[in-house]
């Protein structure tokens, strides 16, 4: 992932917390039928777990700004519409799964390092 600038503590949380439910994004999934199936995702972990498991579609430019609008992560956002600029459907889901797995990392160190009263 391209270097991203470091998260504070409170951004942290922000990027890590599960979004209230008018705020999820949907992926989708193609059903048994034929037909897309919608998936809502309420935060960056279980975005990651969604993507990973069942190897959804979704527009990237909507993550994006789920990203930045929600989780509040302009940064993460534009790198994955960089990474994701002229892949196919099928390799995006990686990338971006990858992209929020490294960030999930990142932030999780940010408030790890917090000391505890």
């Amino acid at each position: 992932m391209a270097e991203l600038a470091a998260m504070t503590p409170e951004m942290a949380a922000r990027f890590l917390a599960e979004q209230p439910y008018p705020d999820r994004i949907h992926v989708s999934l193609v059903g048994k039928h034929g037909g897309f199936q919608p998936v809502p995702v309420l935060s960056a972990a279980e975005f990651v777990k969604v993507t990973r498991g069942l190897n959804p579609i979704f527009a990237s430019d909507a993550l994006a700004k789920w990203v930045t609008e929600q989780l509040g992560d302009s940064a993460l956002a534009e790198a994955i519409l960089v990474e994701c600029a002229d892949k196919p459907l099928f390799e995006q889901t990686a990338i971006a799964s990858e992209l929020m797995a490294e960030r999930i990392a990142q932030a999780e160190s940010a408030l790890a390092s917090v000391p505890t009263s």
